[in-house]
């Protein structure tokens, strides 16, 4: 009996190092760009110095970032996932990647922004615009698109930027906006005659926006937001809302299922709700946050023309849509 007893002291005495080894690390996959990323990863390191000295993040399209999680489903290698879309977030939760957990502060937040099973939160809003670049269009004697339907104009042809739907958030949920806003065969018909236009389509949904500023198109298919931070930079680029509709989405945080760091990861996803993290975005953000406590500048999204979408809906869809979209158009 000593011995046994012995046995166990020693066991208990153990296990708290050993589940402090277990937890020496927070991995993290997002989408956010690299230039936002550097502001918010600066105010977790003000706030929760301890964990970001654990903590790496890998930063890609959203497209390959779910794609790396559902991958690695069996060996999960993030422990969480940071500003991804909420269609993305929702498919993966109905595929099991996703594991519940109610982040701290996420009653701040309507439930339009958080999953019923709390699998997600959604924390950054984002809308879709034409990203114009005032001294390409003047150079090139164009006058700017106001609408969807403006696109079309043979004017435009190889002066118009997007990025594809496979490989971005942004690029889907436009395709899955248009496809709500003519219906499946309409808008398939708007994208043919798109098409004619385009002067390239990128993997990265923020390149026809950063191409746009650089000079490099007259026009950009771009979030609005990174539109209007180019332009607060100087460059010469306006941010110009489709009159026909505005496609929208937010952006959201979750535990991976299986994560090898969970409590760190609670910890990140408790500061990723918090006002302190909500203030780090509004800088970038003006008014697309999720959080109505907080003080926001810019265009009110309340304010404009969206696109209803069923996010439930697009994230069943993608796989469909976005198959036939390169079916017809992958180049």
């Amino acid at each position: 009996m000593p011995r046994i007893l012995g046995l166990l002291l020693v066991l208990i005495a153990l296990t708290p190092s050993l589940a402090a080894a277990a937890e020496e690390r927070l991995v993290i996959y997002t989408a956010y760009e690299e230039n936002e990323l550097k502001d918010f990863w600066e105010q977790f390191k003000k706030d929760l110095p301890d964990l970001a000295a654990k903590a790496s993040y890998i930063r890609a399209s959203t497209g390959p970032i779910m794609a790396r999680i559902e991958a690695e489903k069996a060996n999960p290698q993030a422990d969480v996932i940071w500003g991804v879309f909420n269609d993305y977030l929702t498919s993966a939760a109905n595929k099991g990647l996703l594991e519940t957990y109610t982040a701290k502060d996420s009653g701040s937040v309507g439930p339009t922004f958080r999953h019923p099973q709390n699998l997600w939160q959604g924390v950054t809003l984002l809308t879709v615009a034409f990203a114009v670049n005032q001294k390409k269009m003047q150079d090139l004697k164009l006058t700017p698109p106001r609408s969807w339907e403006d696109l079309l104009d043979p004017k435009y042809k190889g002066h118009i930027v997007m990025a594809n739907p496979s490989t971005s958030g942004t690029a889907y949920l436009l395709l899955a906006s248009h496809v709500k806003r003519l219906g499946e065969d309409k808008a398939f018909e708007y994208y043919d005659k798109l098409d004619k236009n385009l002067a390239q389509v990128t993997k990265s949904g923020g390149a026809p926006g950063r191409m746009a500023a650089a000079g490099e198109t007259p026009i950009g298919i771009a979030l609005a937001y990174e539109v209007d931070v180019a332009r607060k930079q100087g460059a010469p680029i306006d941010v110009i809302f489709p009159a026909d509709g505005v496609a929208w989405t937010f952006e959201g945080n979750a535990l991976v299922k299986g994560a090898k760091n969970p409590q760190n990861g609670r910890r990140f996803l408790d500061w990723a709700m918090s006002r302190s993290a909500m203030d780090a975005y509004v800088k970038w953000r003006g008014s697309g946050i999720t959080r109505p406590d907080v003080p926001v500048s810019g265009a009110k999204i309340t304010e404009m023309k969206l696109i209803p979408l069923d996010f439930v809906w697009a994230a069943e869809q993608k796989d469909r849509l976005v198959r036939k979209w390169l079916e017809k158009f992958s180049r």
